[in-house]
């Protein structure tokens, strides 16, 4: 009797693991059939019109270090990227990254005495080929001049961006960082 029911739970356990690995393998299904399904019926419903994708960074009290010369500057502001993907006709995409960051202001907490700096207003761009196959990413900076109201340097914050063109064509802007340079960075 002891075996049988050792071999009931082994035949339990095998197939418990039998369905795990056919939901497993349903997922990918469904998953390789989201990602690749699209791509035709994308590029005939855009019909060759570009796609505009608006992201708004809030920066907060956001405290910043400026490396020209040690000021800690906390910045409060929004940072607007705006992205629009136009198709080609080999598959791939012109992708245009504009930024803006609009009343962006901040006071130099340390050392004292404080220092108000604001953004220039000014807008940042650039452009790219985003090849096939989608989804395909590509990765660069937006900067913002930050200009000082006392004795301090001029200084840029740079907010490196990861971007994301999907199958249908949306390019989707990321974050993923934040940091102040002494001098404008290239692209």
């Amino acid at each position: 009797m002891r075996s049988s029911g050792r071999n009931q739970a082994e035949q339990r356990r095998g197939i418990a693991r039998a369905r795990a690995l056919l939901a497993a393998a349903a997922t990918l299904v469904a998953a390789i059939a989201v990602l690749a399904g699209p791509m035709a019926p994308a590029l005939a419903d855009h019909g060759g019109r570009s796609t505009t994708v608006r992201v708004t960074i809030n920066l907060a009290a956001f405290p910043v270090d400026n490396l020209c010369n040690g000021d800690v500057v906390n910045l409060s502001g929004d940072m607007t990227i705006t992205t629009t993907t136009t198709p080609r006709s080999n598959g791939g995409y012109t992708v245009t990254s504009r930024s803006v960051a609009n009343n962006l202001r901040g006071n130099r907490i340390f050392p004292v005495p404080p220092i108000a700096y604001w953004g220039d207003d000014r807008e940042d761009s650039y452009s790219y080929y985003a090849p096939p196959p989608q989804p395909s990413t590509h990765s660069d900076v937006h900067y913002t001049k930050l200009v000082p109201a006392g004795n301090a340097p001029t200084m840029y914050l740079v907010v490196a961006i990861r971007e994301t063109t999907l199958p249908d064509g949306t390019t989707v802007p990321v974050a993923d960082g934040e940091y102040l340079l002494c001098t404008a960075p290239c692209h």
